[in-house]
């Protein structure tokens, strides 16, 4: 098995994320964790006690009093050499923690190196399908511990356990392989440049969308009708079938939602998932504000759905 990478979290002391305050760090090689490293840091020096935001600190409990005489980011980030341990870097919400790196360095007037890095929640949200991709949920979904969230090294082991499980659940015998597997494009930084770990393009593009079948029955409920599908269906039954028989049907499938959308159908709608502060995918969500607005669009459940396919 050649599992190789490490897995990273962050915390920093502002919205900026150029103000790391805590780093840490996972290895992992042919599998296995093989070292930990875990550091308080002061940012780079554009920030100072007055730059530590009360509610930064409410989350990770960490304050300029306890790093004020801690190594600084840069010294910290030198030490553990990770661009020279030659393996990709992983994190739950790789974006804002690679965001991280690039902006300290950036503050602490350092080039950037190059990286190969992915994300365990794109790789979440094609493996699982779940109301929010956040680690709580991953984590708990999984049957993965997670103690002392938001504290960098519990974060880090967790985002280690998800990968590692993926792999196994997977048979995947490389990380270039789970990515491969679940259609994931790795993400880099070099020097000057990046681009982000995100999804291949879907199986069904917005422009291979069946159209409404010919001589379709009017008299059908779906007939012109414009209906997006978001979440998992039940049963198993693909996207792409769906999609099938909403055409056959004479409606009108859409990749998303639009002022023109009849209905969303949500796979695995909870009604829980519609209370207020409630985290919910983009589709849903705008769905939700269309109609706060007086918009006519329809939620409807997968369940629902699957009765006017029959």
């Amino acid at each position: 098995m050649s599992i190789n990478f490490v897995a990273i979290d962050f915390e920093t002391a502002n919205s900026f994320r150029g103000s790391p305050c805590s780093l840490a760090a996972v290895v992992v090689r042919d599998g296995t964790v093989v070292a930990e490293y875990d550091h308080l840091m002061r940012p780079p020096d554009a920030v100072g006690p007055d730059d530590f935001d009360e509610m930064n600190s409410s989350i990770h409990g960490i304050t300029w009093e306890m790093v004020e005489n801690e190594p600084e980011f840069i010294d910290i980030w030198n030490e553990l050499k990770i661009p020279e341990l030659g393996i990709p870097l992983v994190a739950h919400y790789a974006a804002f923690d690679l965001g991280v790196i690039r902006d300290a360095l950036t503050a602490s007037d350092y080039s950037w190196p190059e990286l190969r890095y992915t994300c365990s929640v794109v790789l979440a949200r094609r493996v699982l399908s779940l109301p929010s991709y956040t680690l709580p949920y991953v984590t708990n979904a999984m049957g993965i511990p997670l103690l002392d969230h938001h504290k960098a090294l519990a974060d880090a082991r967790a985002c280690t356990e998800i990968l590692l499980r993926f792999c196994r659940d997977s048979e995947a015998s490389s990380l270039d392989d789970l990515l491969e597997k679940h259609q994931v494009k790795w993400g880099q930084i070099k020097a000057n440049e990046w681009s982000g770990s995100t999804r291949r393009q879907a199986s069904t593009p917005r422009s291979q969308l069946p159209p409404p079948r010919e001589n379709a029955d009017p008299d059908h409920f779906l007939f012109g009708k414009k209906i997006v599908i978001t979440g998992a269906l039940p049963g198993g039954i693909l996207r792409k079938d769906a999609q099938q028989r909403i055409a056959y049907y004479g409606g009108i499938p859409q990749a998303g939602v639009t002022s023109e959308t009849d209905f969303l159908v949500v796979g695995d709608l909870d009604p829980r998932r519609l209370a207020p502060g409630a985290n919910v995918s983009a589709k849903l969500k705008k769905a939700l504000g269309m109609r706060a607005n007086g918009g006519a669009l329809e939620i409807i459940s997968g369940t629902d759905f699957l009765a006017y396919l029959d």
